[in-house]
């Protein structure tokens, strides 16, 4: 229940961060990389110490960055909508690859 909790937190606190005026705009595939290796929101995987944290991590990043985007844009056409998701998976996928091909970023820090 805690892990649900603290997902949902995470949620509304980016949410909050983000201005609603304004929509329409397609994320760019590298900031949205970017922001998914550099911990752009945080989560609750990122407190976690385990092999696949770094995943998962990407995982719940993605869910929430696509939540807010349709929140976000709401008042747009399906295809606007559906092409910004793809993007999110499209980074997503490739975020995940640059982890597998790298290794884990903090594992050079430690």
């Amino acid at each position: 229940m805690k892990y649900s909790e603290d997902f949902i937190r995470a949620y509304r606190a980016f949410r909050e961060s983000v201005d609603f005026s304004t929509g329409g705009i397609l994320p760019e595939l590298d900031s949205l990389i970017w922001c998914m290796l550099a911990g752009v929101p945080e989560v609750p995987a990122d407190e976690d110490t385990s092999p696949d944290a770094p995943v998962t991590a990407i995982d719940q990043r993605v869910a929430i960055l696509k939540a807010v985007f349709v929140e976000v844009n709401g008042d747009q056409r399906d295809e606007f909508i559906d092409r910004g998701l793809i993007r999110y998976d499209r980074a997503s996928e490739m975020a995940k690859k640059l982890l597998k091909e790298e290794g884990s970023p903090k594992s050079d820090l430690d």
